[in-house]
């Protein structure tokens, strides 16, 4: 509260207690919650808000907080299914829509596997169509066609290996601020 206290005063914008809330962890104890609250004045929220498109929540991820994304990308198929497009029109909106809608989330959440396997499975059921509300044949793995178009591939990305990338930029940008800090504090530092 002092930090926020300290903000107001030098920013001077004042933070709306009407409109701010605090989340916690639901095996959090009684005492600390009422606490949190008499302190701040906040009132706890107990759903997922969203904040810049990313869910914010305590615990681990749950399908159900991603329900938007999948929403989103399945209004975009939608409204793509009436009109006849060919394979390489279809392979040209999966990979410059349709897979850039979930990239900002991706970098900043790490979604269940579930939630990863259904947005896929919205892309590739658009990919190959539908024939009387029955899918059509799938006449090639996903896994094959995420290959670049050198290797046999149409060159969309695999959803699962771009998270794991984030994952692994998140781990390098980590690590690589620890160590530049310990190095630049080590110059600091007389030697002894």
């Amino acid at each position: 509260m002092q930090t926020l206290t300290a903000y107001e005063e030098i920013s001077e914008q004042l933070v709306n207690k009407e409109k701010s809330h605090f989340m916690i962890h639901s095996s959090t104890l009684t005492s600390t919650r009422d606490r949190i609250k008499r302190v701040t004045g906040y009132k706890q929220k107990e759903e997922v808000t969203t904040y810049l498109g990313c869910p914010l929540f305590a615990g681990r991820p749950r399908i159900i907080y991603f329900s938007d994304l999948i929403n989103k990308v399945l209004h975009q198929i939608t409204g793509w299914q009436v009109k006849i497009l060919s394979y390489g029109g279809k392979a040209v909106l999966i990979k410059h829509v349709l897979q850039s809608l979930p990239i900002h989330l991706l970098s900043a959440v790490t979604p269940p596997v579930t939630v990863l396997k259904q947005i896929q499975g919205l892309i590739t059921d658009f990919f190959w169509g539908w024939r009387n509300e029955k899918k059509k044949y799938h006449w090639s793995s996903w896994k094959n066609l995420s290959f670049p178009v050198e290797e046999g591939g149409i060159g969309v990305r695999n959803l699962t290996d771009v998270c794991r990338a984030f994952q692994y930029k998140q781990w390098w940008v980590f690590r690589s601020f620890k160590l530049s800090r310990e190095i630049s504090e080590s110059k600091i530092l007389p030697e002894v």
